[in-house]
């Protein structure tokens, strides 16, 4: 008798904690960390460490600076968007303390032909693994293909697009495809989807004049183009207001 139950406990403690097999969908009465929808990012910190099931933690698959495992009691790990098996109130990008039993196998990246595998000399955001997170600010916005920007689709408080110039908006996991320098969870300016925007269109509305042609690859590979107001004040469709509208894109020189 003895012997089973110390076999029931060794099996017990091998199989650790499992998450609920109906997840619920509103928190735990008493819950202090119940994700961003809630309690905002990186609720659960080296100070103030989260049990089983409680989040958002910043783990080291999030890339860049982050707070490893610290973030969550004991032998837990800090997961990675595996929130919602714990609860459907939690985001999607919510990351939460977890079995060590249940943290994924670090999947190895896929080339993107095409992508870069440096940042271009002079560009300024260049993802976490460089510049860390929110490098793409409304008062200093992105042009295409820099990140990370903080978008809608990174949920909680955010910037929308306005983290990016023009019409440009924030793409949510997409930095890849622009550089392999980049972390796989950082979000970065891109065109709407749908097209890109042809050089005469005009999709803020009819204020706005047509785009003007782009100028010639700078010596440190910028391209810009502008886009004028005909009254005193325009305004974007990522909220912001001017006179003037300007992109850029990155380029090569011919030698």
């Amino acid at each position: 008798m003895k012997s089973f139950l110390l076999l029931l406990v060794i099996a017990t403690l091998s199989c650790g904690q499992q998450p609920p097999s109906e997840p619920p969908s509103e928190p735990p009465a008493g819950q202090r960390c119940s994700g961003r929808n809630f309690n905002g990012r990186r609720c659960c910190t080296p100070e103030q460490p989260c049990g089983f099931g409680e989040g958002d933690c910043d783990g080291p698959l999030d890339g860049g600076s982050n707070d490893g495992h610290r973030g969550c009691e004991g032998n837990l790990v800090c997961g990675s968007n595996n929130c919602k098996k714990f609860g459907l109130y939690f985001h999607e990008k919510d990351d939460c303390c977890d079995d060590a039993s249940a943290l994924p196998e670090r999947i190895q990246p896929v080339l993107i032909p095409g992508a870069l595998l440096e940042p271009p000399a002079g560009q300024r955001c260049r993802g976490r693994n460089y510049d860390g997170r929110r490098c793409c600010t409304p008062e200093q916005p992105c042009g295409e293909g820099e990140g990370d920007c903080d978008g809608a689709g990174d949920g909680g408080v955010n910037d929308g697009d306005r983290g990016c110039r023009g019409s440009l908006v924030c793409g949510s996991n997409n930095c890849k495809k622009f550089g392999f320098y980049y972390h796989e969870k950082d979000d970065c300016c891109e065109k709407p989807t749908g097209g890109s925007v042809s050089q005469g269109s005009n999709i803020q509305g009819s204020d706005w004049g047509p785009w003007s042609k782009w100028t010639d690859c700078s010596n440190v590979g910028i391209k810009t183009r502008t886009q004028k107001c005909n009254v005193k004040e325009c305004t974007l469709n990522n909220g912001r207001v001017g006179s003037v509208n300007t992109q850029e894109r990155y380029c090569f020189k011919k030698k």
